[in-house]
């Protein structure tokens, strides 16, 4: 499962390290248990093999987002500076995903990854009693 959360990682441009490796394990982990939890197995099925990699990586990515640790060539997730007035001072910062920037569309994208479409989950839910 490691390497195919850190093939998807590279396949959105981040990079991971051996320094990763914890918190993509905890991701896996952490995805893994909730996964099972929505769809009352023990194991996770094989059909949910790649669902499980995209939300271990789209978690481990968020989490860095969140911290302010991710880094991705070409995308830039600082706040900017979007109005300044020099009169009784005001600045006001734009968020780093700004509607229609390559930012606000790889958070969307992000946003996807971290939540699977219902219909694939049902196709393996179980009822619980």
């Amino acid at each position: 499962m490691y390497d195919t959360v850190v093939s998807r990682l590279a396949m959105l441009g981040y990079e991971a390290t051996e320094e990763d490796r914890p918190g993509i394990d905890y991701q896996i982990a952490k995805c893994r248990s909730e996964l099972l939890a929505d769809i009352h197995h023990r194991d996770v099925p094989e059909g949910l093999f790649y669902t499980l990699a995209e939300l271990a990586a789209g978690a481990f990515l968020g989490e860095k987002l969140a911290a302010g640790q991710l880094e991705i060539a070409g995308l830039d997730f600082s706040n900017t500076a979007k109005s300044i007035t020099e009169g009784d001072i005001s600045v006001s910062f734009a968020g780093p995903g700004e509607a229609g920037s390559p930012e606000a569309r790889f958070i969307a994208g992000l946003e996807a990854m971290r939540h699977p479409p219902e219909r694939v989950l049902a196709a393996y839910r179980r009822l619980e009693w």
